[in-house]
């Protein structure tokens, strides 16, 4: 058994979301897979057995208990699974697939040369809920601390939106970087709000020289802010592909106002109608196990 602790979703290096990953030569019991996970304290750890060279057994604990999935473990699972040579690939794309207590899951890892440089996790079909307007809207702005008229996008038209690629979020727009960063929001209004639409939390962003920034709250689950995301940004692709305001593939800067700037790539693509969508990432090594 190898394992290392990560962050992914790095951005030049700093930033990213800490997640423990080990390699197994033999399955643990799931007592002794808690027993680390806890030891280590990080939000998740995986614990990935390899099948063979394209599929991988993968399971995920949080200090307190097993979860069907997460998503930045699973892009620091195959980010090293890529640098320990499990996985191998030049100047290509090398499609895997991860079996989890949600099933099997398709990973591309990208390779520079023999080198790998991120991963892409695919996310569920994306649905689209609910656009805000009147009330609602000012209920959000107001849980947010600024006006209604610091919400959308400069010279473009679009409302907050209900999205989701397996979790759901209110997807909220707001007309520049300084007041994206500048927020000073009210968590308890934030979690009352979630509650009554039924959604994790928010998703705040703009776009500010064909760049997406975004910070993310959702105190009804524990968090009052993440600097990385990945579902949510899934969410927020599928928004701004649908309405023709970025291209396929993007990137997005998060948690820049925690001091942890992270990066979330995020690839759109529409095959027969329905909207296939991947977030990933970046991922470094913070410490090793012996």
């Amino acid at each position: 058994m190898q394992g290392a602790i990560l962050k992914a979703f790095t951005y030049k290096d700093s930033g990213g979301n800490g997640a423990g990953v080990f390699l197994l030569d033999k399955e643990l019991t799931n007592e002794k897979k808690q027993q680390i996970a806890a030891d280590i304290g990080l939000s998740e750890t995986a614990f990935v057995l390899m099948d063979d060279e394209n599929n991988y057994n993968v399971s995920f604990f949080t200090p307190l208990c097993e979860v069907d999935l997460c998503g930045h473990a699973t892009i620091a699972a195959f980010f090293y699974l890529g640098l320990t040579g499990h996985i191998k690939g030049f100047n290509e794309i090398k499609k895997v697939y991860q079996h989890t207590k949600l099933g099997k899951l398709e990973i591309d890892a990208v390779f520079k040369g023999s080198t790998i440089d991120y991963v892409l996790m695919q996310q569920q079909t994306p649905q689209i809920y609910d656009e805000f307007d009147g009330d609602d809207l000012g209920e959000i702005a107001g849980s947010l601390n600024i006006s209604v008229e610091n919400i959308g996008l400069k010279d473009l038209i679009i409302k907050p939106t209900i999205v989701s690629t397996g979790l759901k979020d209110v997807i909220i727009p707001v007309k520049s970087r300084d007041i994206l960063n500048k927020l000073d929001v009210n968590m308890r209004l934030i979690n009352d709000l979630s509650h009554i639409y039924d959604v994790v939390g928010y998703h705040v962003y703009t776009i500010e020289n064909n760049q997406v920034f975004a910070r993310n709250f959702a105190p009804r689950v524990g968090i009052d802010e993440e600097c990385a995301t990945g579902t949510s940004n899934g969410a927020l692709g599928c928004l701004l592909y649908g309405k023709n305001i970025i291209s396929d593939e993007f990137s997005v800067i998060q948690g820049e106002s925690m001091n942890e700037a992270s990066q979330i790539f995020v690839k759109v693509e529409n095959i027969n109608g329905t909207l296939d969508v991947r977030v990933g990432g970046k991922a470094s090594i913070v410490n090793l196990f012996e």
